[in-house]
């Protein structure tokens, strides 16, 4: 109905049509009064062309009344059809030369006594002057446009006027077929643009879900990959920490040397004598002494290896646990607690943890318990506010909330099945992630930290985490407007009694 009355305001109507041939009428009518005008201007600027030519070449015949030779110049204007009359007459209006074309009067001196040029004909007037003192003055007069011309100049204005008019009466025919046309054309085209809809919307799912695809095989082929290489490169791990033990100890045994000093103090001290008292057996205790010396010196230098090699061992190991976590194969001891009763008890680390130009804000209004791995999560808190501090290195405010979150069909939310959550946001005011970064910072390895200052592997760590307690994970971010981290965890069974933190 909307279609067909469409076409109906722009059927072709009579009246239409005689307002539309009388606009083109008046049309065609400004378009010939402007073409002429136009022309006769066109026409007056060349015929002062050339009366200024004429008059500065007889300007010296004039002066020295010179008629001959003034009417040499003028009879050559003779050849132009287009000029009727020319005259030339001296400073006392006496004419020195000039022509007329037969029928036609000659030119009279218009300007004499202050006169003015008669109308009705297209006359020019230029001074003759020499220097600056006018010696006489030209005349030049066009002649009349032929009928024929004139027929022809317009007739160009007249054909476009009937062709308008012709494809007006056109139209109106063709009107009809075509808004009869168009109603079934707009049909098919709702028709087309409906299943189009269709097809997009089913090739935007099937893309997202071509690519959840790809992203959950990438992401489980990595955490197979990297849970294989940190299991054993945990078990070399521990290989080195027991060699390195064990070779701490030896190095703090007691040379025998130096056993046999401690011996001899131990007896002479016994038999009565001073310790300082010198003795014959006593140079041999001050060689062993300045071999202790050396010794210990050298041991200590050993002993400071050896803590460089149990820091990077504690780091390496630290490193495979994070592996392990984000393959989902580090053994958890999930235990039922509330998250506001943990986060309280960790509160004072988090705040010396960001330090003094970063506020901490605690919205905890959750009263459900969750059945998490308490070390895992306080890790993964920690790890989510730094993240937060590093992303505001001027300062700013982070904030830490908990919700208690029921899923059913009248509060729907992705990826999570009906039940009751609680829901964990850690927010920063800092410079936010565009949709690139965004979509990346759950992979692992990834990183915008500079090189040395971050592994990329707290987010995927936490991500492996959260899901190995049955969990989602999100982020919601915008460029220069902060960044939100959201974690829900399912609440615990009800038969399980919440431990404190």
């Amino acid at each position: 109905m909307k279609s067909r009355g469409l076409g109906q305001s722009f059927a072709f109507r009579p009246v239409l049509a005689l307002v539309a041939a009388a606009l083109l009428l008046l049309a065609g009518a400004l378009a010939a009064g402007y073409q002429y005008h136009s022309s006769s201007t066109e026409q007056r600027r060349q015929l002062s062309v050339q009366a200024r030519i004429l008059a500065a070449s007889v300007t010296a015949a004039v002066a020295f009344n010179d008629r001959a030779t003034a009417q040499e110049y003028v009879n050559a204007l003779m050849l132009d059809p287009r000029l009727d009359a020319a005259a030339v007459y001296d400073e006392s209006h006496h004419q020195v030369a000039g022509f007329q074309r037969p029928g036609s009067e000659p030119i009279a001196d218009s300007l004499a006594n202050g006169g003015r040029l008669p109308r009705g004909h297209l006359l020019v007037a230029v001074p003759a002057q020499q220097g600056t003192t006018t010696v006489g003055s030209v005349y030049l007069r066009a002649a009349d446009t032929p009928l024929v011309m004139q027929l022809a100049r317009y007739s160009g204005v007249a054909l476009l006027t009937l062709m308008a008019l012709l494809m007006l009466a056109a139209l109106a025919v063709a009107q009809r077929v075509l808004t009869r046309a168009n109603v079934v054309l707009q049909r098919r085209a709702r028709e087309l643009a409906n299943a189009n809809e269709r097809l997009s919307a089913e090739m935007e799912q099937r893309a997202r879900t071509e690519e959840a695809l790809r992203q959950s095989q990438k992401m489980e082929a990595i955490g197979q990959l990297s849970g294989g290489i940190a299991h054993d490169f945990n078990n070399l791990l521990m290989i080195i920490r027991g060699s390195l033990t064990r070779l701490q100890k030896q190095l703090l045994q007691s040379e025998p040397g130096v056993e046999r000093k401690d011996q001899l103090e131990r007896e002479r001290v016994a038999a009565g004598e001073h310790p300082d008292a010198p003795t014959a057996a006593s140079q041999v205790p001050d060689q062993d002494n300045e071999f202790f010396r050396q010794r210990q010196a050298r041991h200590a230098q050993i002993q400071r290896y050896l803590d460089m090699a149990q820091d990077g061992i504690d780091r390496a190991a630290s490193l495979t646990q994070r592996l392990l976590s984000f393959a989902r194969r580090q053994p958890l001891s999930p235990r039922s607690l509330q998250l506001d009763a943990l986060v309280r008890n960790i509160q004072p680390l988090l705040d010396h943890s960001v330090g003094s130009r970063w506020k901490i804000e605690y919205q905890l209004r959750s009263q459900w318990p969750v059945l998490c791995d308490s070390n895992q999560m306080e890790n993964a808190i920690l790890n989510l506010v730094i993240n937060a501090r590093d992303a505001m290195p001027e300062g700013g405010q982070i904030t830490i909330c908990t919700d208690d979150l029921r899923v059913d069909a009248s509060h729907l939310l992705d990826g999570l099945a009906d039940g009751d959550y609680v829901h964990l946001r850690v927010v920063d005011t800092g410079v936010g992630m565009n949709e690139e970064v965004r979509s990346k910072a759950f992979d692992p390895f990834f990183t915008t930290k500079p090189v040395g200052k971050g592994t990329g592997l707290g987010l995927s760590t936490i991500l492996g985490y959260v899901e190995q307690s049955r969990g989602v994970a999100s982020i919601e971010s915008q460029p220069g407007r902060g960044t939100t981290i959201h974690i829900i965890l399912p609440r615990a069974p009800r038969e399980t009694i919440p431990e404190e933190a």
